[in-house]
């Protein structure tokens, strides 16, 4: 059985004053996203590295996590000529959301072709912005169920590509540089029930359709032999015409192993540990084993809904993933990496750069955890002229495990 990682919404939202009319996007730029928030400890001095972005949640200091991993470092003020399409696999997503609806992967086959008609011959017809292998139709608004429910996929693709700058809601490290496919591998309101064969023919669709990045903020315990082989396919052979990198969740609620694809020793496996109060793993993160593995916010993180509210602030090892999947979509799409293979950037730049930053957690409670984890953030993108305050703050040694 595939589980979301450990996620919980709290949903707000302004109410309109007597007799004003709804305008969509006035209602979400006056919401919940705009309102200054505070919330437990976890938000700190309110820190915005791009003054001229007009984002109101990140304006009013709600997005802490963008600046914690420097994600402003991935922004252009000219559209990236090399977006990297980031497939998330969840239980869809409202795309006609105003954050959400100008930073969808396009299939333009499909897009210029023929309603009905499948225009690319790649077995699925109408699929313009992705699949719903649920119910083996075009991902399309109204996302069925999930319209009326705070739906898990339509927040997690918001933390890899809200569109910046709209005046409304949120932005992302990978709002310039991500591109988000849609698919539906999972029903809504907790049906995270999900069958081997369908995640296998998600796998086959993503890959073939160019998806570089594969985002998981889901986790399930037993696999098979088919779904073994397709994951080593895309994450472990050299010379795979499949590769991608797999950005993998790692649970948080005490579970006493990872799950897939966390689990997986493949060389494409970058592993999201969630990151909490003052800079600790969150207590109840799951061993996982060596290798790509980067601390990122969990908790207190907001982001797009599919229902009314239009916003909301969840906790869980899920923000994590998304948001180091849209991270590296962002730097990836940067003109000095754009040009390198799967592989070139995972060892040049994720391995070569990124994980050597001199940013880690403070130490967790448990192996592999007890010198902490190295922080994921845009740091490879400073420049002289260019830079954040994470990256220019002193590193701070982790403190010693009493």
């Amino acid at each position: 059985m595939l589980r979301h990682a450990a996620c919980s919404f709290a949903i707000c939202l302004a109410p309109l004053a007597a007799g004003a009319q709804s305008d969509p996007a006035a209602d979400l730029a006056a919401g919940f996203a705009c309102q200054p928030h505070s919330c437990s400890t976890l938000i700190p001095a309110a820190s915005v590295d791009d003054p001229e972005d007009n984002d109101c949640a990140y304006r009013n200091g709600n997005e802490w996590w963008l600046d914690y991993v420097a994600g402003s470092l991935a922004w252009s003020r000219h559209p990236s000529k090399h977006p990297i399409t980031v497939a998330v696999f969840d239980d869809g997503a409202a795309i006609d959301r105003p954050d959400l609806r100008n930073r969808l992967w396009t299939n333009e086959a499909e897009a210029h072709g023929k309603p009905g008609v499948d225009d690319d011959g790649n077995g699925y017809i109408d699929d313009v912005h992705g699949w719903d292998f649920v119910d083996n139709r075009p991902i399309a608004p109204p996302q069925g169920e999930c319209r009326t429910q705070p739906s898990h996929g339509t927040f997690m693709a918001s933390l890899v590509a809200a569109e910046r700058n709209n005046g409304i809601g949120i932005a992302a490290a990978g709002s310039d540089g991500a591109r988000v496919m849609v698919l539906r591998i999972v029903g809504c309101g907790g049906d995270t029930r999900v069958d081997p064969a369908r995640l296998k023919r998600a796998l086959e669709y993503a890959t073939r359709m160019g998806a570089r990045i594969l985002s998981f903020s889901a986790h399930w315990n037993v696999s098979t032999p088919e779904l073994d082989a397709a994951f080593a396919e895309i994450a472990d052979r050299p010379d795979s015409p499949r590769a991608a990198i797999v950005v993998a969740s790692v649970p948080n609620k005490g579970e006493p192993q990872a799950g897939y694809p966390a689990a997986y020793r493949f060389r494409r496996i970058v592993r999201a540990v969630p990151i909490g109060n003052d800079d600790r793993i969150s207590p109840g993160t799951t061993p996982i084993p060596e290798g790509l593995n980067f601390g990122a916010p969990s908790a207190c993180v907001i982001g797009a809904t599919a229902d009314a509210a239009g916003f909301a602030i969840a906790n869980g090892s899920s923000n994590s993933t998304a948001i180091l999947a849209g991270l590296l979509a962002g730097i990836w799409s940067n003109p000095l990496y754009a040009g390198l293979s799967t592989d070139e950037f995972l060892a040049r730049v994720v391995n070569g750069r990124m994980l050597q930053t001199s940013r880690r957690s403070r130490p967790g409670l448990r192996a592999p955890y007890l010198s902490g984890v190295p922080l994921a953030d845009a740091c490879t993108l400073s420049t002289g002229e260019r830079s954040a305050q994470v990256c220019r703050r002193p590193s701070r040694e982790p403190q010693e495990r009493r």
